[in-house]
């Protein structure tokens, strides 16, 4: 997101009032409007789904088979995601910005390929036991596919100047979902979970093609590199580990009960569990202001300080050095606490609301329950997520590694003890793993920021 730090030094620089809510707004836009965009999709299937009488089974059947093709698509990613990130960065380093391009179509490939083989069991699972139409299968497959194509291309828009282009890619699918929805249920009397998920292959596809369209018209003609970021697996296999664990313990316990919790449902070949995976839902959502946060204050006020000590390091004296190493870690430290503090009340005012109006809304008890300390520990996963980055940028790979992988143990070993006693504590292991993860990466990054000048000047 280093670039839309620089759009917002330049938002915010002009100091006036205006310019404030711009660069807010600006932020909220570039950082989280594609998931606010994905989140009102949510929502028009879910009116369709009520307002054109879709059964308790059918809805059940779309809701659980949605949530496996998301939830492949997003650990697909999650594989490439942090490798990525130092990929780009160091070719936007090196002016080799072509490589980008073609680095976007072997990600593309990789992540089809990937997500090909998980989603060609699902289809297999469905016809066999099922008897699943092979329409819908294949509608269901392309969809695997696109939602990790478009997860994967979201990583190479951190290297991006046109933001606003990004979130009106997104605008345009979820704009062109509508009235091709109308078209296939109204018009071609398309059975109703076959016309959404036809829909939604549509929107993904559009939207992957605006993508793709901007990226290469900011990257310029792709280079023949297409599979060369596949050799920063193997010099940087700790990043990778680092943001795959990281994302497979933020789902993990969903994972664990969908099989074995007492809140689980099987439909068709799926298993999910839909009260746990609500509160989780709306969780995220109340969590979602950390990322506008973090990169409206923390980041853009650690960026200019982190380049001041790099030109320290490379032409300072060592009386610069020390000078401007005081204020970047004056500065992180500064920033780090804010977003903690800031983002504690926020999440603790948007939990109480929920206790008023969730009744009103026909949430149950138990999912408001559960969102309850979910929402705390998705706090506390995000707190140590923000930390693990300063860990990035000072190439501290084995102390990025250790927070996510110890968070995953702990989670994963607490989900299995808690589904056997119940759904009361079945939100513990995300905030007890949490917790350890978010103290662990703060102590690491404090024994690196000690070590800095040594490590940086030897290498």
């Amino acid at each position: 997101m280093a670039g839309i730090g620089f759009e917002l030094r330049k938002i915010f620089g002009r100091r006036t009032l205006a310019s404030q809510v711009w660069g807010s707004i600006y932020a909220t836009m570039t950082t989280i409007g594609p998931s606010i965009i994905f989140i009102l999709l949510l929502f028009a299937v879910r009116f369709a789904l009520s307002h054109f009488g879709a059964g308790e089974l059918q809805s059940m059947f779309f809701i659980s088979s949605f949530t496996y093709v998301f939830m492949t698509a997003i650990l697909a990613a999650a594989l490439f995601n942090t490798i990525l990130s130092r990929y780009i960065s160091d070719k936007v380093f090196e002016k080799k910005e072509e490589d980008l391009g073609a680095a976007l179509f072997g990600t593309m490939t990789m992540g089809s390929i990937i997500t090909g083989i998980v989603m060609l069991v699902f289809c297999i699972l469905m016809y066999v036991r099922d008897e699943v139409p092979l329409e819908f299968l294949l509608v269901y497959y392309l969809l695997g596919i696109l939602a990790t194509n478009a997860y994967n291309i979201i990583t190479f828009i951190s290297a991006l100047k046109q933001y606003k282009e990004i979130t009106l890619s997104y605008f345009v699918g979820l704009l062109i979902s509508v009235p091709c929805f109308l078209l296939f249920y109204k018009v071609f009397e398309m059975q109703l979970i076959m016309a959404i998920y036809t829909v939604l292959v549509i929107a993904f596809l559009l939207t992957n093609v605006f993508l793709v369209y901007w990226c290469i018209k900011a990257f310029g003609k792709p280079s023949d590199k297409y599979f060369e970021f596949l050799s920063y697996f193997r010099r940087f296999p700790k990043l990778m580990i680092s943001g795959f664990t990281y994302m497979l313990g933020f789902y993990i316990t969903n994972i664990i009960y969908w099989v074995l919790s007492d809140l689980s449902i099987k439909v068709s070949i799926f298993r999910t569990a839909p009260n746990y995976d609500l509160a989780m839902f709306l969780a995220i959502l109340v969590n979602l202001s950390a990322l506008v946060i973090f990169v409206v204050k923390t980041e853009s006020a650690f960026y200019e300080k982190y380049i001041s000590y790099l030109s320290a390091l490379n032409r300072g004296t060592y009386e610069l050095i020390v000078k401007e190493k005081e204020r970047m870690e004056n500065t992180i430290k500064l920033q780090l606490f804010f977003i903690y503090e800031v983002q504690l009340i926020i999440v603790i005012v948007l939990v109480c609301l929920a206790n008023v109006f969730f009744p009103y809304l026909g949430v149950s008890l138990q999912v408001l329950n559960i969102f309850m300390l979910l929402a705390m520990g998705l706090y506390c996963v995000l707190c140590m997520y923000f930390t693990v980055i300063f860990l990035y940028y000072f190439e501290d790979h084995m102390g990025a590694c250790i927070p996510p992988c110890v968070f995953l143990g702990i989670v994963t070993l607490g989900a299995f003890i808690c589904a056997g006693i119940g759904d009361p504590f079945y939100p513990v292991p995300l905030i007890v793993g949490g917790i350890i993860g978010w103290i662990l990466s703060f102590i690491l990054l404090r024994k690196r920021l000690n070590n800095l000048n040594a490590y940086l000047l030897s290498r």
